[in-house]
């Protein structure tokens, strides 16, 4: 994968800053590729041939259930030297047709990169209508979504799937399995359901907030962002201050410089000075970071405090319940 497919997942977000939220996707200058599912996983699938994959009793993954769930298979991209595990791509198909989609649920709505000048949609406004559409194990007669006339497809990536689509479902990430699901909400397995660990989440501005706790203080206004999965927690640079001890770039322990439409600006890291909590799951000092040059920009821009990403669930099961009363869940072994 070229640097072109990393530009194009940097600009895609939709009321969100690219660089703000997709750190390390977004250094454009590194060298990227595409991760086959099959090859990195930690799991093998004895489907590794199938595109649509499912969940089945026996796998070594932890929570799943005897009936099989539908599931496709994602793909990583990575950012060299910053990790191989930037961003995931999931396969989708628009009107029969296939294409390889980012999955951000950082993202309002879902983006089709180019004009989407195709005699199979229908313009609605700034929008288009796209029938017969399958996604994650499921199909929708037609759904909406946002052309970015200034972003141009390539062979690896052709569109943003944003939160839209998945509000009213339920939707597991695999990460183990490098497989993704979209399900009706009651049809999670009990199993699953059972095993995971809950903790309220909520939609609103178009984002998906999680509760969580860091150094014994709730954080309500931290969202839950599949378009930033190499970082742990990216915060305002106060908050930061607060949660590391630490006063800046001067003694940060982690430091980068990433180039924004001709400015190069800083990113700087720590480890937290505790704890962070979801729900039961406890991580130690996982790495915090900021942008010191945009020091407010979650609570100013987002009304937020700051992001989650992927980097802490490499081991575990996502699961999404996008219905009336969101909830995060967590499927993970014995840490």
């Amino acid at each position: 994968m070229n640097e072109n497919t990393l530009g194009n997942l940097g600009r895609s977000r939709v009321n969100l800053r690219a660089l703000r939220l997709l750190i390390s996707v977004s250094l454009v200058f590194l060298q990227a590729s595409s991760v086959d599912a099959q090859q990195s996983s930690s799991v093998q699938n004895p489907h590794k041939a199938a595109p649509d994959q499912r969940m089945k009793a026996g796998s070594t993954a932890p929570g799943y259930s005897p009936r099989d769930l539908h599931c496709s298979s994602f793909k990583w991209v990575s950012a060299e030297g910053i990790s191989d595990k930037a961003a995931i791509l999931v396969p989708i198909s628009l009107n029969g047709k296939d294409y390889h989609y980012q999955l951000d649920t950082g993202a309002d709505v879902t983006i089709p990169y180019g004009a989407g000048k195709n005699p199979d949609w229908t313009p609605q406004g700034n929008a288009v209508r796209i029938p017969r559409v399958s996604f994650g194990g499921m199909s929708f007669p037609a759904i909406r979504a946002y052309p970015k006339p200034d972003t141009e497809p390539n062979a690896d990536v052709q569109g943003t799937v944003g939160l839209d689509i998945l509000v009213g479902h339920t939707a597991i990430l695999d990460f183990p399995n490098q497989r993704f699901c979209l399900i009706e909400s009651a049809n999670l397995p009990e199993d699953l359901r059972q095993r995971a660990d809950w903790t309220p989440a909520e939609t609103r501005h178009g984002k998906l907030f999680v509760e969580v706790e860091v150094n014994d203080h709730k954080l309500d206004q931290i969202l839950y962002d599949t378009g930033s999965s190499s970082s742990a927690l990216d915060v305002d640079l106060a908050l930061w201050k607060d949660l590391t001890g630490k006063n800046g770039s001067s003694d940060a322990t982690v430091h980068f410089r990433a180039p924004s439409w001709g400015k190069e600006l800083e990113i700087i890291g720590a480890p937290a000075s505790g704890q962070l909590k979801i729900g039961r799951q406890v991580f130690s000092h996982p790495l915090v970071t900021t942008f010191p040059a945009q020091p407010d920009s979650y609570s100013t821009d987002y009304k937020a405090q700051g992001l989650l990403g992927n980097a802490l669930f490499q081991d575990d099961i996502i699961i999404l319940d996008l219905s009336a009363h969101p909830m995060f869940g967590m499927v993970s072994p014995p840490r």
